[in-house]
């Protein structure tokens, strides 16, 4: 992988000519990159867009639209819908492929769609998995990305773990992003570090200590660089990064998904004296998102579980409460320690109270149970 990387690096230098960041002269005048300096700008279906406040609403947010970076700079007092826009374009293809249908059905070469369509050529229907107790969340550990880059005065694996946190938080309800400070000192309990949950298989001490069900971890190589003009102010940036990205099962100490995120270059095109670190940024969180988009419905697909810390005659202590959406009085089934997928019950118990930051006691209605069982909602609830 590293091999690729150092050739993809000496081709862009040896080959300037055919990579999109060849270095020309700026399309902008150096008092139209100030105007744009400080805007957002988003490259959607080829064309490039600004994000522009309109005014307020009622109860006194802030309205946006979009409008085209052309437009903006010669002027316009109204700002271009960006859903109008698309509207237009969409009419535009509709009435082409109209025209195109007509055409062949007068020369007689395509039959009737309704005539030909056969169970085989029928498009499939994508469908998302049932999500299983969506009140409560499933934990989830993101470690420091392993840092391939170049750069030695930014730590860029943590930077993008961090970002990947935020996001995850406030994009997955279904998730819970664990502290990485509670899952350092969790790990150092029984003498591992975060650089041992490499082996996928080590994950399972976070499962059952901290009732941790998945783990994002990955490696990073970038963001590389490059700039398309040598004075400071008529600076255009763009900048792109790749992220192997594992998505792990720490129920089962096993990888669940493997893939490659990254970001459309062009979408990472900043402007001015700070373009080069704007544009970096840009680029990163472009490449969170993608993360987000692609573990979303692993973590949704997942069986929602916990797991027993300590048993007192009929009181347990259970490592998930408050936070993971636990409330008083909820029943819960049993499961032995080797039996996350809860095919045999071993008893019942009832939450009887929420304490510290995430935790709960409950009772055993119902069998034996033992630490490190399994709990998770009934099958049918």
């Amino acid at each position: 992988m590293i091999g690729v990387l150092l050739l993809f690096v000496v081709a862009s230098s040896a080959s300037c000519s055919i990579l999109p960041w060849k270095r020309s002269r700026s399309p902008y005048t150096k008092e139209e990159l100030t105007r744009l300096s400080d805007k957002d700008i988003y490259v959607i279906d080829g064309e490039k867009y600004i994000k522009v406040a309109t005014g307020k609403d009622e109860q006194g947010n802030t309205i946006f639209t979009y409008v085209k970076v052309d437009r903006y700079l010669a002027g316009e007092v109204e700002p271009l819908s960006l859903e109008v826009e698309r509207a237009k374009r969409e009419d535009v293809k509709t009435e082409e492929i109209t025209g195109i249908e007509r055409e062949a059905e007068q020369s007689g070469v395509v039959a009737s769609a309704q005539d030909q369509d056969t169970e085989e050529t029928k498009t499939p229907v994508v469908t998302t998995p049932i999500l299983k107790h969506p009140y409560l969340k499933r934990k989830i550990a993101v470690l420091p990305f392993e840092d391939r880059t170049t750069f030695t005065f930014e730590k860029f694996g943590e930077v993008i773990a961090d970002r990947l946190a935020k996001k995850m938080e406030s994009k997955v309800f279904t998730c819970l992003v664990m502290d990485r400070e509670a899952v350092r000192l969790a790990l150092n309990k029984v003498g591992l570090s975060l650089a041992s949950l490499k082996d996928p298989a080590k994950t399972t001490v976070l499962n059952k200590a901290l009732g941790v069900q998945g783990v994002i971890t990955g490696t990073v190589y970038g963001p590389f660089v490059t700039s398309a003009s040598e004075a400071e102010e008529e600076k255009v940036s763009m900048a792109i990064v790749r992220i192997d990205t594992k998505f792990l099962d720490a129920t089962e100490g096993r990888i669940v998904r493997e893939f490659v995120a990254t970001n459309p270059i062009a979408g990472s095109e900043e402007y001015g004296a700070l373009s080069e670190e704007r544009a970096k940024y840009r680029a990163v969180d472009l490449a969170v998102d993608n993360i987000v988009a692609q573990v979303v419905n692993e973590i949704n697909g997942m069986d929602w579980l916990t797991r027993i810390v300590l048993v007192e005659g009929n009181t347990v202590y259970l490592n998930a409460g408050y936070q993971t959406g636990l409330k008083k009085g909820d029943l819960l089934e049993v499961y032995p320690a080797g039996d996350p997928k809860g095919t045999k019950s071993i008893g019942k118990i009832k939450v009887s109270k929420l304490f510290g930051v995430d935790a709960a006691v409950a009772q055993v209605i119902q069998g034996r149970v033992q630490t490190n069982a399994v709990v998770k909602p009934p099958p049918h609830s």
